[in-house]
């Protein structure tokens, strides 16, 4: 591994007791208080179409950033009663037109930044990439919920929280499968900079995913098969002498996520559901198409209103 972290401006290795206290803290609040779920419910006419939403708890306190680039305005405009294909699940949802996959999970050019040079903010961004496929695209664990091709990305020291932490990936409920379109994927990856000046890369995307159905007379329009995750993860680089070697490599930074058009009984324990298989009648708290439009959109704000 290259030197990421050995820069002129961070030779503490406080930093390196500071993540680990953070991680624990972290772990110890997650375990005091149940994960956050966001409803927003939207009826239309006598049947209804219901549009769910959810927000873990945030991991770690976030690093300080620099000004970021920004995704391009993304259309949230959600056709009404959108006639579902299985063959092209995303058609009439704003998702239609974002790239497939891991297709849409893309390296920027980079450029020297405060001392990293660029292929130091190459390497830390291709591994945040990968980072970021494994735990929300990659198809097998989605199903399966082994958590080790996720840890083993991180440094030693870093991995325990990953193999028992839901909040940093997607699990699909049992009983339910994902067709085999690819999720669509909007967002982008930015280098930026930490407090102590340390090399941290901001993954901050919006991804659908569209599940199977055995009988679509279950179904009243695409919304009820496809279900959006809004994630803005941050992944902290330590490298360098002053480190001990378990410790070097990446870490999870700040966390944060929001669901939307899922069911609330499976995402209580962790777990991913289509919106058809919880039906609902009676409406949440705030504006449903508000959490719709940050729900597809990676430049809106996380939405925090609503609960099951």
């Amino acid at each position: 591994m290259s030197d990421i972290f050995d820069h002129p401006d961070l030779r503490d290795p406080s930093w390196e007791r500071k993540l680990k206290q953070e991680t624990r803290r972290s772990r110890w609040r997650r375990n005091r208080r149940r994960v956050a779920i966001l409803l927003a419910v939207a009826v239309v006419g006598a049947g209804g179409a219901y549009l769910y939403a959810s927000q873990p708890e945030q991991q770690n306190t976030p690093p300080s950033a620099q000004p970021q680039a920004t995704v391009a305005t993304t259309p949230t405009t959600m056709q009404t009663r959108a006639k579902v294909d299985l063959t092209q699940p995303f058609a009439g949802t704003p998702a239609a037109g974002w790239s497939d996959g891991e297709a849409g999970v893309v390296v920027p050019a980079a450029t020297p930044l405060n001392g990293f040079t660029a292929k130091q903010v190459t390497d830390a961004l291709t591994k945040a990439r990968q980072a970021f496929i494994t735990a929300n695209l990659d198809s097998g664990r989605l199903h399966d919920h082994n958590p080790e091709p996720l840890a083993a990305l991180f440094a030693k020291d870093a991995q325990a929280p990953l193999r028992t932490e839901t909040a940093y990936r997607v699990r699909i409920a049992a009983g339910f499968k994902l067709l085999p379109a690819p999720p669509k994927v909007n967002g982008t990856l930015t280098a930026q900079l930490g407090e102590k000046g340390e090399l941290v890369i901001k993954a901050n995307f919006s991804v659908a995913y569209a599940f199977d159905v055995d009988d679509l007379g279950k179904i009243r329009d695409a919304m009820d098969i496809v279900a959006v995750y809004r994630v803005e993860s941050h992944y902290v680089f330590l490298d360098g002498k002053q480190f001990p070697s378990t410790s070097r490599g990446m870490w999870p930074g700040a966390w944060q996520s929001y669901f939307y058009s899922i069911a609330c009984g499976p995402f209580r324990e962790g777990l991913l559901a289509p919106a058809y298989s919880e039906r609902r009648t009676v409406p949440g708290v705030g504006d449903p198409e508000d959490g719709r439009k940050k729900a597809f959109d990676p430049n809106l704000p996380m939405a925090t209103e609503d609960t099951c």
